[in-house]
């Protein structure tokens, strides 16, 4: 028994070796991965021990085929002939289908060292299936959960994702190969943000476009200054004329009023009060003329069971003639937005905006969220500036968002280990 050790960066490279060294007959008895020093250790790639073993006794006519060819030009001719015959059968992906049937009468015509090629690429293609990629992208994928928990993405969603991802990578064995199994983290992220993306697109489907646009919350969120921002760009970038109502106030909160009339006369745009829904009807008929009437309602504490009762029924008094944004801070809990998003369901709100996206190093709370209400997020904000920091958002565009957090996490995790 000849048993031989080496230090290789991959299980293709192994394997190439000892087909070299060892010949066909080789097995690998065990292999084992330096232990990963820190997250920069992930992103390229960690050598590996691995031992292979031959019986020597055991005539292996191709332990060294390079010699082999060098002592005879026929023979080598012969090689290459039988080699492409081989492929003909299907060779790996025939084999991997298990498709020895209809290749039955072939294999009887073959020769001595075509049968003997075909015989033992079999075990080596197991081991690099088996104990090679899946060993590599069952570690790596362990990363990337770990690394998508730390954006506050829900343990559930990161399980899908990972794993649908594995799954519809190991049945298209080309971008399995152009993944180079998983260690390549950008070509990851490519393909993790169209996950991402393709797991939105649901809660994104097509809506009308209403006039009356409502925006309710928790108090503090930036409900108001929101709204300030979407008036200032429909005037300016679209030109559309623009009226904002300050609802169900009743004078609780003077300073939204004057905020509201401070943006209104930047955006040139008319300011009304409506304490109750008769003033709120008539504001808004007052403006029917209007492109867009955008109207702000007071902070609501969403445990608070008879201030969310009465926003309800004087939204719903207005009927379907008006489209509901929650406007929700990225800064709140994960556990609090789900729970804030739900309560707020009876208002019948349609859209998300979440905000203070400037205040916060990770946003999978906002993937948590759309999944579980099935409601787009059409904008975020991320600054005091109006009407700069506001931008509208497309499943594209929030994947990408919330694997920005990817970067953070990486440079922190080198920060620490220098």
């Amino acid at each position: 028994m000849k048993i031989k050790k080496y230090m290789v960066k991959d299980m293709h490279e192994a394997l190439k070796l000892i087909r070299e060294d060892l010949g066909p007959d080789a097995v690998i008895i065990s292999n084992y991965r330096l232990p990963r020093k820190g997250l920069l250790d992930f992103f390229s790639p960690r050598m590996m021990e691995v031992t292979a073993a031959v019986d020597d006794n055991k005539k292996t006519i191709f332990a060294n085929p390079k010699r082999l060819i060098d002592d005879s030009q026929q023979s080598a001719g012969k090689l290459l002939q039988m080699l492409k015959e081989f492929d003909s059968y299907g060779g790996r992906r025939g084999l991997y289908r298990d498709n020895r049937e209809g290749c039955a009468g072939r294999h009887q015509n073959e020769s001595g060292i075509a049968k003997e090629i075909r015989q033992s690429e079999l075990p080596f293609d197991m081991i690099l299936k088996n104990e090679g990629n899946s060993l590599i992208n069952r570690e790596i994928d362990q990363q990337w959960k770990k690394i998508l928990a730390s954006l506050e993405i829900q343990e559930s969603i990161v399980e899908s994702l990972v794993n649908g991802l594995r799954c519809a990578l190991d049945d298209s064995r080309e971008l399995n190969e152009r993944l180079d199994t998983y260690q390549d983290y950008e070509t990851y992220q490519t393909f993790l943000r169209g996950k991402i993306a393709r797991l939105l697109e649901p809660a994104y489907r097509p809506s009308p476009q209403y006039k009356i646009r409502t925006f309710v919350g928790p108090t503090g969120v930036g409900k108001t200054l929101t709204m300030a921002k979407l008036a200032t760009h429909f005037k300016i970038y679209e030109d559309k004329k623009v009226a904002l109502i300050s609802a169900f106030d009743n004078g609780h909160c003077p300073g939204r009023l004057e905020l509201l009339r401070h943006y209104g006369k930047m955006a040139d745009s008319p300011v009304e009060r409506a304490d109750n829904l008769d003033e709120l009807v008539r504001s808004i008929n007052k403006h029917v003329d209007k492109d867009i009437i955008l109207v702000d309602t007071m902070g609501v504490n969403s445990r608070n069971t008879g201030m969310m009762l009465r926003l309800s029924n004087l939204l719903q008094s207005l009927g379907g003639s008006q489209e509901i944004f929650l406007v929700l801070s990225s800064t709140t809990k994960g556990n609090d937005l789900i729970r804030i998003a739900a309560d707020f369901r009876k208002v019948g709100y349609s859209k998300l905006i979440f905000t203070k996206l400037d205040e916060t190093e990770t946003c999978g709370s906002m993937l948590n969220v759309v999944c579980r209400m099935g409601v787009p997020v059409a904008f975020v904000t991320y600054g005091q500036n109006v009407p700069d920091d506001i931008a509208a958002v497309n499943p594209k565009k929030l994947a990408g968002l919330l694997l920005g957090g990817v970067d953070r996490y990486v440079e922190q995790s080198l920060q620490t280990r220098s």
